[in-house]
């Protein structure tokens, strides 16, 4: 008896040692994630550095729990404005923005290609046929109409030759539903309209080279919230790199995120892999024909200058880390 009370003693203090010696690091709880709030302008493959960045834990890498939304350009501005917000991606709307002096800029640019197609019902085959014809928008001076103007525009149409309605986020439902028989829609609306019997009349990628997506920031968080903003801007220029030159990790990610069978993934993947903006900035092209679109739709006396619109800093406090 008082051999088998000792065994039971013993047992006692060595469980006791055990329980007190200090856990595996992959035990110990995970550090707490800081919040970090990020607006899309829409769910298309533009937001890829977003999707990457977010399921393959490269957000969650830097300390951040990431959580995205879809806003309109003009509530994504406001609540930048009001600290509700770290980040924009319609990064031509906020450059927009900025040049009426709204305290933001253009951090960091993630393509240089516009993942936007002009789709059509069957009964229009050319674009000469949107003449008098009304065509589903976004707001105006949002990236979806400048690049639409200048699609037209060098396909012979003038702005008085056609009319735009604001569809906003809605604009493949409103040609799928035949309140429009034209539409600028982006590559993964196109691939479920094309199965529906719509058409291509033209892809914006082969005509232009314009910054089209990224991450915009208001002025103020430079002051008050510069770590947070540059340790964002360099999660997701790791997604870029990632989404650049690893292709089945990517597709696989654009599955999932836009409901995709993996052949669609793929050609929309393929669609903007020359796009992707590895250092995160503006080609000299995409950014002359930014600002030689900013002049002429906002009615400027001159181009804008960089500085008005971009701030590269955080980029560049990033590459001496």
């Amino acid at each position: 008896m008082f051999q088998a009370l000792r065994l039971i003693c013993a047992f006692i203090f060595l469980a006791a040692v055990v329980c007190s010696l200090p856990r595996p690091t992959s035990a110990q709880q995970k550090p707490k994630l800081r919040p970090l709030n990020i607006a899309l302008a829409n769910h298309s493959v533009t937001m890829t550095g977003i999707y990457v960045a977010k399921q393959l834990g490269i957000f969650e890498s830097y300390g951040f729990d990431a959580r995205v939304l879809v806003l309109e350009p003009r509530a994504a501005i406001a609540a930048m404005l009001t600290g509700d917000l770290e980040f924009y991606t319609a990064i031509g709307s906020t450059a927009r923005a900025a040049l009426r002096g709204v305290p933001v800029r253009v951090g960091l640019v993630a393509l240089n290609r516009p993942d936007f197609m002009l789709v059509a019902s069957k009964e229009i085959s050319n674009i000469e046929q949107l003449r008098g014809k009304v065509i589903g928008g976004y707001v105006a001076q949002g990236t979806v109409n400048v690049v639409l103007a200048e699609l037209l525009r060098r396909k012979g149409l003038r702005p008085e030759d056609y009319k735009v309605v604001n569809a906003g986020t809605a604009r493949a439902a409103a040609l799928a539903s035949g309140n429009v028989p034209a539409a600028l829609v982006n590559s993964v609306e196109t691939v479920r309209l094309m199965k529906q019997g719509f058409h291509v009349l033209a892809r914006a990628a082969d005509e232009l080279e314009i910054p089209q997506s990224g991450l915009g920031f208001p002025l103020a968080s430079l002051q008050t919230k510069r770590d947070v903003l540059r340790s964002g801007v360099q999660a997701v220029l790791e997604a870029i790199r990632v989404i650049v030159t690893q292709k089945d990790k990517t597709v696989a990610v654009l599955t999932k995120q836009l409901a995709l069978a993996q052949e669609e993934a793929g050609y929309v993947y393929d669609g903007m892999k020359s796009g992707w903006a590895l250092d995160g900035k503006p080609t000299p092209a995409a950014m002359k024909l930014e600002f030689e679109l900013d002049q002429r739709d906002m009615g400027l006396k001159e181009p804008p200058r960089p500085e008005q619109v971009y701030d590269f800093s955080l980029l560049e406090e990033s590459g001496k880390r």
